[in-house]
């Protein structure tokens, strides 16, 4: 009897994949310049002097909301500090 070598097949169908995947190797390489090339422009017609938008609005007030409360952790944390280093009156 005689076995077909699936390593043959196998082989055959990689040797001859090598050319074609470069090409298209190529052809993707060559799309994705484009565009970027493409996208670099579109946001370079982008206006930076845009009114803030929803996200803007809630980005300000969560930094505001943030900046509030570190000032007060800060306080407290003064508060407390000043109340440990007075002395205690003693119970007599």
């Amino acid at each position: 009897m005689i076995y077909a070598d699936a390593t043959d097949d196998l082989n055959s169908v990689i040797d001859g994949a090598g050319p074609l995947a470069g090409l298209f190797f190529l052809l993707l390489g060559i799309a994705v310049f484009i565009i970027w090339k493409s996208m670099n422009k579109q946001l370079k017609k982008i206006d930076s002097n845009l009114p803030p938008g929803r996200a803007d609005l809630r980005r300000q007030a969560d930094e505001r909301y943030t900046e509030q409360a570190e000032e007060r952790g800060e306080e407290e944390a003064e508060v407390q500090a000043e109340a440990a280093q007075e002395p205690k009156p003693a119970d007599g």
